[in-house]
């Protein structure tokens, strides 16, 4: 009976120590593929970092721009302002506007195209409030920066 106990103890043990052996392995495995998934986690957090900074010369465009016409009853509208940024700060950037689209018959007269374009010169907005345009030009400049060129 004695004997019986200590076999059945014994292959437990050793069903034990092989399953452990077989999960530590197992578990190289994942904290291996983890370590390189947060690596290609960080890698591709970078590139879109440096992919979406703006810069001064990025273009951009404000969506739905709000303005009032004082001249007809004070009439608003809105526009979709498309930009150059000047100058970037941490909260706001400078920009120029380019030009402008709408679907308001006030902002399409030609004669308020100037002031609606020149509305928008020299303008300090809100980093939120513009959506970067992201061309090849910017995905070239974002590669050279990452590997020292520029």
């Amino acid at each position: 009976m004695e004997l019986l106990i200590i076999l059945v103890i014994s292959i437990a043990l050793l069903w034990s120590l092989y399953n452990n052996s077989r999960l530590q392995k197992l578990n190289g495995k994942l904290q291996k593929e983890n370590s390189k998934l947060k690596n290609d986690l960080e890698e591709s957090e970078e590139e879109a970092e440096e992919i979406l900074s703006i810069d001064p010369g990025d273009k951009a465009i404000i969506p739905d721009y709000g303005l009032a016409y004082r001249e007809q009853n004070k009439k608003s509208f809105k526009v979709t302002y498309e930009v150059e940024i000047i100058e970037v700060s941490s909260q706001r950037v400078k920009v120029n506007a380019i030009d402008f689209t709408t679907s308001d018959a006030v902002a399409k007269d030609p004669n308020n195209r100037n002031g609606i374009i020149n509305f928008m010169q020299n303008k300090w907005v809100n980093r939120s409030e513009i959506e970067l345009l992201i061309d090849d030009s910017v995905r070239r400049d974002a590669k050279l920066r990452k590997i020292g060129i520029v």
